[in-house]
């Protein structure tokens, strides 16, 4: 820490740090997921609106061009958040890792230590930046609007960490300061300050555990059942109405070999379902006090 990260640190101490702990890398994935498809929906409307389509239409290059704005909506993401550390007097830092090997990140980060509000600015920065510039270009240049989709939802599904992050913060007074660092952030108050208790078992934090795992399960149950079904010669195997919205996966022999399919809305209605029966199940039991 240089002479002016204390100077700026007189008056305060450690109140403790915001960690990426297992239960919340669960929760961010979980909210993610769940991101992803509703920034998926209000680009569709969006699209629509702009286009008059209801469809896309690709091209031979779509893989590569689809990779290159995958990519490249992670870097632009993070290289917005160093521009706005700079803004404040940081030098950022740039890198990626996985965090309890559940979700994968990247990040940019730097020394210097920001007022509560600076930091907010901060972490929301990608989200209102790189949303806007989208929309601008859809409404300017619908010919190329379709290929928003993707920088439009990654980004957006990508900033539930930096959300989780702003919401935290905010109920910290606008007098805290905040260190970052690569798996957290130090919180720095004063003396009549105290760390706010951050939950990772509440709600949220129930559903989103259970409906990534049971989106991952049964994504695995359904990859491998076509092979089970073709070892024991069945012929043809749908759950749910044929040919319905609420068809939930199909499998028929044919001839030397087989073909499946699988209806990705159902599997996250179902997995939803299972979340929050979960969720409900697992909350707190409230006492009924009887009086005298």
């Amino acid at each position: 820490m240089n002479e002016q990260q204390q100077l700026n640190l007189n008056g305060h101490k450690e109140l403790g740090k915001l960690e990426m702990t297992k239960e919340v890398a669960y929760t961010l994935n979980g909210m993610g997921l769940l991101a992803f498809f509703a920034f998926g929906f209000f680009f569709i409307s969006l699209y629509t609106l702009f286009t008059g389509n209801i469809g896309f239409n690709y091209t031979s290059g779509t893989i590569l061009i689809s990779v290159a704005l995958f990519i490249g909506t992670f870097v632009l993401h993070e290289l917005v958040h160093g521009v706005f550390m700079s803004k404040y007097g940081g030098k950022p830092s740039y890198g990626a890792g996985i965090a309890h090997y559940i979700l994968p990140y990247f990040y940019a980060t730097t020394k210097t230590i920001f007022t509560r509000n600076q930091f907010i600015v901060i972490a929301i920065a990608p989200l209102v930046v790189i949303s806007l510039v989208v929309i601008g270009i859809m409404a300017a240049f619908p010919s190329i609007a379709q290929w928003m989709i993707i920088p439009f939802v990654i980004n957006g599904s990508g900033a539930v960490g930096d959300l989780w992050v702003t919401r935290n913060i905010l109920r910290y007074p606008k007098h805290v300061l905040l260190e970052d660092q690569k798996n957290g952030l130090i919180i720095y108050g004063k003396e009549t300050d105290k760390l706010v208790n951050i939950s990772t078992t509440g709600f949220g934090s129930r559903f989103c555990k259970v409906f990534m795992l049971s989106i991952v399960a049964t994504g695995f149950l359904m990859t491998i059942a076509p092979i089970t079904l073709d070892i024991l010669g069945v012929e043809s195997f749908i759950i749910g109405p044929t040919n319905s919205i609420f068809t939930i996966y199909e499998y028929h022999s044919i001839g030397e070999g087989f073909e499946f399919g699988f209806f990705p809305m159902t599997i996250l209605s179902i997995s939803a379902i299972v979340g929050l029966v979960y969720a409900i199940i697992k909350s707190p039991k409230t006492k009924n006090v009887q009086a005298d």
